[in-house]
């Protein structure tokens, strides 16, 4: 019997809390998502930029944050659901697939609070 392991995070933009006592959980979310060991890895909240975090957090990541928490090996997938003043965020997925096609469709229904739909197409590695 072959299993299929996905796991679903939100990891909140990478980091805990809120404005001076916030901190910095990216480098603690990609310990998690190695850990998971999963297939699929489907990540809420991601941020692509955020120039205001890069400038306050010296260990912010040089890399957008999927392919920072992507293990070694996967392909990633990352599409913006909202742009703000300092950068933006969406959804993204982590695959030990290659893929083959991927689309976003924006579902928000109001301009206040804005969501999107990631849908990938992923193809299994013969092995």
């Amino acid at each position: 019997m072959n299993t299929l392991r996905v796991a679903t995070y939100n990891i909140h933009k990478g980091v805990k809390g809120l404005g001076p006592r916030s901190r910095l959980e990216i480098h603690n979310l990609g310990h998690a998502v190695e850990q998971f060991d999963a297939d699929i890895v489907c990540l809420q909240e991601v941020r692509h930029v955020h120039r205001r975090h890069e400038k306050r957090f010296d260990r912010w990541p040089d890399l957008p944050q999927a392919e920072y928490l992507a293990p070694e090996g996967y392909a990633t997938v990352y599409r913006t659901n909202a742009f703000t003043r300092h950068g933006e965020h969406g959804n993204a997925m982590l695959t030990r697939w290659p893929v083959l096609s991927h689309q976003h469709e924006d579902m928000s229904d109001h301009r206040f609070e804005q969501r999107g739909l990631l849908h990938s197409e992923i193809g299994r590695a013969h092995v």
